[in-house]
């Protein structure tokens, strides 16, 4: 699933990059132990520097999370150039066949620049994580969702804010927001696949959901580095752009996510950490005059025009975690200050180090006495909230078919032992997903033995930034299950399951 087109490829040196400042950074990201995936830099027209700890890589997509709501802003810039619904047009009036009985002053008032700027009205914002578990029609909750204060004043984070505006395109054009963008941005920027999840009711989440490789978010970010001119067209509107990507709320402070709301904190608890540069049309301003499309567990397409650059960043960061920001600030700005003396010595040692990222594995043996004997025996558990009926091992020499049964039927992950594995998988898993379960997932499974009772399975969801660690212990005619996950909106993991042969 790579890119269509190739972007131009430069050294740091010929587009006035320091590769000393971008080592410094790779070396703050090992050190602290920050789990990237992909790290791409864009320089005068050309990528200058590009990274992918292995398993990832550049023809692998991986969801964007929240950075997607500057796609469907672009979406929406596209409808309003092509003269379909203006800013201050009213919300209630795309929807008028699924309004509430009672329209509130506020309701009525909200206007398409609301849901842009993220100032609905709404005292809390909706997470995807609350809706991806809902049925029905995501609009008529939207619609249902008490308006407590006169829209276009205050700052309030929300997901279904960007979903509305979703909705609308897709009212007046008859199309997704991914069909739509389809002949107006994928094809004309030379995108390849471009996968966007789908609402009970049929619209691009808007909000999240969005997956694509390192590469197509670059050009995204170039596009509007380039004012919305790409290869001498104007894809998007110049006006647009200008108007999206500059600061229109002067008074942003992030809320607390408790996994489904954005809840503001008391005005007499927040700490200037809390505070944030602005907000433009579904993009965060940033520090250097700059503006990003940011997802929660650190995607992060940032765009500086002051520096013609853009870089990108996709990792599975847990939630408050600031050091891949800072460590970017820290390091990259400078970066982009100039080559310096040392810069033709030091490209082939950058150039190693980026094609030698990894990330780091569980140590451990792949052979157990116990494996034969819990070869294709099957562990019973009681009720639980997790809804784990069974499961199974299936050993081979070099792997272990792990099977689940649960109320979603029954599930199975291949892992080797002591190597990794690639396949496809229907687990379970949106408890510790930030409520994502497709029908399918792609997953890397490896599996160790700690010791001759408990084997470790890595499991990594290699198209998000998810992985889990499901770990057995094999005790005599019982097993206790346990599972956790590198990062997640809610808890990092489920409680111990114990199971009994049957």
């Amino acid at each position: 699933m790579t890119t269509s087109i190739r972007l131009p490829r430069a050294t740091p040196a010929e587009k006035g990059v320091d590769p000393a400042s971008i080592l410094a950074f790779l070396d703050e990201v090992a050190a602290g132990g920050l789990e990237l995936h992909s790290f791409m830099m864009f320089r005068g027209g050309a990528v200058v520097a590009e990274g992918f700890w292995i398993p990832y890589g550049p023809d692998r997509v991986h969801m964007q999370h929240s950075a997607t709501k500057s796609w469907t802003a672009a979406a929406v810039g596209l409808a309003i150039g092509e003269g379909r619904f203006a800013l201050d047009d009213k919300v209630i009036g795309f929807f008028p066949d699924q309004l509430p009985a009672d329209v509130g002053d506020n309701l009525a008032a909200m206007t398409v620049r609301d849901l842009l700027t993220m100032r609905s009205g709404h005292l809390t914002g909706i997470s995807g994580g609350e809706w991806r578990r809902m049925g029905g029609s995501w609009v008529e909750a939207f619609l249902r969702e008490p308006v407590e204060e006169a829209p276009g004043h205050t700052f309030i984070y929300s997901s279904a804010s960007s979903y509305m505006l979703s909705a609308i395109v897709t009212k007046v054009t008859g199309q997704t927001v991914r069909d739509y963008l389809e002949p107006r941005l994928f094809r004309p920027l030379g995108m390849g696949p471009i996968l966007w999840d789908i609402s009970p009711e049929g619209v691009s989440s808007g909000g999240n959901g969005l997956c694509c490789v390192t590469e197509d978010v670059v050009k995204f970010g170039a596009l509007h580095l380039q004012g919305g001119v790409w290869d001498g067209r104007q894809v998007l509107p110049a006006e647009w752009v200008r108007e999206a990507t500059r600061n229109q709320v002067e008074e942003v402070w992030m809320a607390d996510l408790d996994g489904k709301r954005f809840r503001p904190r008391d005005p007499s608890e927040r700490s200037a950490a809390d505070k944030r540069e602005g907000y433009g049309y579904q993009w965060w301003m940033t520090p250097y005059d700059g503006y990003r499309a940011s997802g929660v567990y650190g995607q992060q397409c940032v765009v500086l025009p002051g520096r013609d650059a853009v870089i990108v960043v996709t990792a599975a960061m847990r939630n408050g975690d600031r050091r891949l920001m800072t460590g970017l600030w820290t390091h990259l700005i400078p970066a982009l200050a100039g080559a310096g003396p040392d810069a033709a010595r030091l490209q082939p040692e950058l150039e190693a180090r980026l094609a030698a990222l990894a990330l780091p594995e569980a140590e451990g043996a792949s052979r157990s006495p116990v494996a034969a004997a819990v070869d294709g025996r099957r562990f019973v558990f009681d009720a639980n909230e997790d809804g784990v009926a069974a499961i199974e091992l299936d050993f081979t020499a070099d792997r272990v078919v792990f099977s689940l049964s649960d109320h979603r039927g029954t599930h199975r992950i291949e892992s080797g032992l002591g190597h990794a594995v690639e396949g496809d998988t229907s687990m379970t898993g949106n408890l510790l997903h930030h409520e994502y379960q497709p029908d399918s997932l792609r997953v890397i499974a490896r599996g160790v033995w700690r010791d001759e009772r408990r084997l470790e399975m890595t499991w990594r969801f290699v198209e998000t930034a998810f992985c889990d660690t499901v770990t057995l212990t094999f005790g005599d005619g019982d097993v206790r299950l346990d599972r956790r996950v590198n990062t997640n909106a809610g808890p990092l993991e489920r409680p111990t399951l114990l199971g009994r042969a049957a």
